[in-house]
């Protein structure tokens, strides 16, 4: 092994230069599978909350149907705002 990369050193860049992309595929998707299962977890649970509650299934539908799309981000109302400084004396 020493042997080939003595006698070949561009292969080291070439082999982490194919590395490095197929880890970064390899992450992303399981994390996007994580995601994907974490979602249906709470949604389950806030499923199964509202049943205890005793809800029908016609409130809990339109309860998830009006839910925002999970693609849908907000910003938070108060990061623009213009804060004071303090006086200075």
């Amino acid at each position: 092994m020493l042997q080939l990369v003595s006698d070949n050193p561009w292969l080291v860049p070439v082999a982490l230069g194919m590395l490095i992309p197929i880890c970064g595929i390899i992450f992303g998707t399981f994390t996007n599978y994580r995601i994907k299962v974490r979602q249906a977890e709470l949604q389950a649970g806030l499923i199964q909350e509202m049943l205890q509650r005793g809800m029908s299934a016609e409130d809990i539908r339109t309860i998830l149907e009006a839910a925002p799309k999970t693609g849908a981000r907000r910003c938070r109302t108060d990061s623009a705002r213009v804060r004071e400084w303090p006086a200075q004396s």
